[in-house]
This record gives structure tokens, sequence and C-alpha cells, in this order.
């Protein structure tokens, strides 16, 4: 072996007494509940040892030496071809009655330790926030069945851990509008570095979530539910109605018919919007996707643009527009996919805004008229469909459910045009 080879030596032993000790760890053995004798061992293979197999290397003499001096000291058996020592290696062997001490060579803590640190962290942040729980009741628990928590956490940097909760725990906690980047400054100095944990952590928020609504939302929603904002929100509307704000010194009404294309208004205004009550609009119409309300147009309707799921600004736009029209005789609309998502959306935006939604363009006629544009079911959608057919909630559309599943098809509500330009026949309200 060359000089230049001895600079670089790899610690092959330390390598293969790793290997072993998460074998070892994911053992019986290691739980104390394998009271047969129990051989941990890896084969030397060229997967495992490339190396080992280039004799013109030198390697194998390297890895010979220092698996041998492991050997001497207890940590491990070896196996010869043919019980030929020194020769070809074919197996090593664990002598796990030396792995405290082996822990100790490898600088390594226990797995056991390490589970311990964790649920200790997870106790000190119990009882914080439901989801919180939810969460740490899933590492609890993964953790109580042998299972893997990598998902979510390193059992190596419990901190990062530790860290993710309260990040968590801000987000679910906080309480005023706020961008992605004044958000990660306060809980890291680089903004960009805390970006990506931002995004895990609300990642988790909508996994462990008791609201239906969140947990279909994606991490960016998530954020924007929570006040927490990676561009100003802007709600989008056109057609029917005028308003103007009550800050400043403008009093001139603003009729939306002179906007054909829409207007958007940022969040920060529209909590100053006063609407005029003697040209409101007949219906409200909310849209799911940016390219049908761009198409919509139909008369004395005001429609919104909603991006899938809403966040809190729409809302809020909603429930100050409904306070105004509520005793005017105007109806509220919600046009969508005809998937489950679109009809989850609808329950969603019904039950946090406590506006009676009808849903419009999502029945079995605009369904059944428009099933050469549609989109094959997944299993997931099947599955999701099947208890949407049970949901008491959903009863009225229980048999527009049950021809979906029959002919295996979603529709997006881009193809739907046909009933948009005129005003829509309002049925009976959806209770």
């Amino acid at each position: 072996m060359n000089g230049e080879m001895a600079m670089a030596v790899r610690r092959y032993d330390e390598e293969i007494l790793n290997k072993l000790l998460d074998k070892y760890e994911n053992s019986l053995l290691y739980t104390g509940e394998n009271r047969r004798r129990q051989n941990i061992g890896v084969s030397v293979t060229r997967e495992l040892l490339p190396e080992y197999f280039d004799e013109a290397s030198g390697w194998y003499e390297v890895i010979h030496a220092q698996l041998m001096e492991a050997e001497e000291k207890g940590f491990l058996r070896l196996a010869w071809k043919n019980r030929r020592v020194g020769h070809i290696l074919e197996r090593c062997v664990l002598c796990p009655e030396k792995a405290d001490e082996i822990y100790v060579f490898l600088h390594r803590h226990p797995k056991m330790e390490k589970e311990n640190t964790i649920i200790h962290i997870c106790d000190d942040f119990a009882g914080r926030h439901p989801v919180i729980d939810s969460f740490l009741d899933w590492v609890r628990d993964r953790l109580g069945e042998k299972k893997s928590v990598r998902q979510y956490l390193d059992m190596d940097h419990p901190e990062e851990f530790r860290e993710r909760i309260r990040l968590m725990e801000a987000i679910l906690t906080n309480t005023e509008e706020v961008f992605w980047r004044e958000f990660s400054v306060r809980f890291r100095k680089d903004s960009k570095a805390a970006e990506k944990e931002i995004i895990t952590a609300a990642g988790i928020i909508a996994r462990f979530s008791e609201d239906e609504g969140l947990r279909e939302l994606e991490p960016e929603q998530v954020l924007e539910e929570f006040g927490i904002y990676k561009n100003p929100s802007w709600v989008m509307m056109k057609g029917c109605g005028r308003f103007r704000m009550r800050k400043g010194e403008a009093e001139s009404w603003l009729p939306l018919e002179s906007f054909p294309g829409g207007i958007g208004l940022s969040s920060e205004d529209i909590a100053d919007v006063n609407w005029d009550k003697t040209h409101l609009p007949k219906q409200v119409v909310t849209i799911e996707n940016l390219t049908s309300f761009h198409r919509f147009s139909a008369q004395e309707t005001l429609a919104i643009y909603l991006g899938g799921y809403h966040n809190k600004v729409k809302r809020s736009f909603l429930i100050q527009l409904y306070e105004s029209c509520k005793n005017e005789n105007v109806t509220f609309i919600h046009f969508g996919d005809i998937d489950c998502g679109g009809f989850q959306i609808w329950r969603d935006l019904r039950e946090k805004t406590q506006i009676p939604f009808q849903t419009g363009w999502m029945d079995m006629e605009t369904y059944l008229s428009h099933l050469q544009y549609g989109k094959a079911l997944t299993a997931g959608d099947r599955e999701r469909l099947k208890r949407m057919a049970q949901d008491p909630y959903f009863a009225k559309q229980w048999e527009l459910f049950w021809m979906m599943l029959e002919k295996g098809v979603k529709i997006e509500q881009e193809c739907v045009r046909h009933a948009a330009y005129k005003i829509w026949e309002i049925p009976a309200p959806v209770s």
C-alpha cells in the first residue's frame, strides 16, 4: 500500500460495525424479545465492499487488517472461506455482548437512548395545540411499534426535531398577516434557509389536522390559512356590482362593469370595501379555477376567483360581501370541478363562511353532457367518492356520486362553458 493510500485509509471496520449495529437495533435481540441465540451478521459482497474484490488495488489487505483488529477487540467474528484465515472473507458477525463498548468506540448513541430523547421532546410540547398533539402521538406510536419516523425527523439530530415543533407552533398561533420572509427572519435569521423548514412544517400541519379542508391544501395554502403569505394575497373579481373605499378621500363609486376583464384587490384593502346596496348582483359565483374565471360571463352576476381552496383573506371578503347582500335576495353559488375536491371545497366554503352557498354547474345534467371531456377516476378518487356517497352532508349529490363511480369519470370545470353565459336557474337551497 503506497503513502497516498495510507493517507486516505477508509475506516472499513467502523462502516461494518455501524451496519451490524443497524441490524442489531432493528432485531428482537435488541429489544430483549428474542430469547433464542440470534446471529447478527453481514455477508461480504461486491455491493457491500466493492474494493475488496479489486485485487489489483490492495484494499483487501487494509480491510483484512482493520476487521481482524476489530475481532481482536471482541467486537465481531470473521468467517473465512474454507476456514482459511486471512484468505477470503465471507461474513462478519456481531458480538452483541460487546454492544456497549462498540457504541463508545464509534461515538454512537444507542437507538433506545435516541428514542428516549425524542420521547422527552414530545412530552415537552404536549398540550400546546391539538395538531401538534396529533403529530406527537404519531411519533410516539411509531417508536413504540419499532417503526421508522425518518419521514419527519432525524433521530441523530433531536434539536432539529425540537425546532420543527416550535416552528409548527409559531405557524398555528400566528395572529397577524405576515410574508414568508418576515416570518422566516423571526424564526431564523437566514430566511432562505428557513423556507424549506416552513414548507415541511406546513405539510405536517396539513396531514395531522382534524380539519379535512386543511388536509387537502398544499403547504403554501396552509400557511395562508394562518396569515403567512409568500406574496400579497389578492381577490380577483368581475361582473356586476359597484363599491367604494371607506378610507381616503375617494367618494365615487367604482362599477365593476367598467372592467370586463376583472380587477384585483389587495388583502390590505378589502376591509375598507363599501358595497353599493342599490347596485348589487342577483348572484355571486365563486369559481375554483383561473381559466374558468376568465371565461365566465353572466349578466347580473359577480364572479370571484377562489384559486382552489379559499384562504382567510378571500373568506373575509366573501363574509363582508354577504353581510351587504343577505337581505337583498342575492344568491351565492360555488362553481367548481365535478370531482371529490370540487365538492369538498364547496363544503369547506359553506362551513367556514357560514354562507349558504349552493353548487352551480356541478349537477347530473352538466356531468352527463360533458362526459366526453372527462378524466378517469383514480383509485383514491373512488375510495373518497364511496365515503362521500354515504356522508349525509352530500345527500343531494349521492345519485351523482354513484353515477361518477359507474362511469369512472370526473369533470374539470374548464370544459364546462355552455351554461355560464346566462343567468343560472336557481334550484331549491341546499340544506
